[in-house]
């Protein structure tokens, strides 16, 4: 699978719940320098289902995937479909071994 194909099912995964991808798509040393108090794939799902539990209609859209190498960008945004979000987001994402590992997300304006 692709690089950005993985990367791609990390944002669905937020948007689904489905917490079982995690293990397929995640490095086991994970991190996320937005959020450093979520590590490794079993932070990643409880995060997931916490956040879907409290906004079940929160919605990531990605608008492009940039680079299908180690070092993948993501443009898209983040929000209730009704709100449309904060505006566009940038995340660039690490991956190892096919696997994502580090995660940074820019506001984008």
């Amino acid at each position: 699978m692709s690089n950005a194909k993985v990367v791609a099912r990390y944002f669905d995964m937020w948007n689904t719940g489905d917490v079982a991808v995690a293990a397929e798509i995640l490095h086991p040393d994970w991190v996320d320098h937005a959020h450093p108090e979520v590590a490794g794939v079993a932070g990643v799902q409880q995060s997931v289902q916490a956040v879907r539990a409290a906004r079940p209609d929160l919605q990531f859209t990605v608008h492009s995937i940039l680079g299908d190498d180690d070092l993948v960008a993501v443009v898209g945004s983040v929000g209730q479909p009704a709100d449309g979000g904060p505006g566009n987001l940038v995340w660039l994402v690490r991956l190892v071994d096919g696997l994502m590992a580090e995660l940074w997300t820019y506001q984008s304006r």
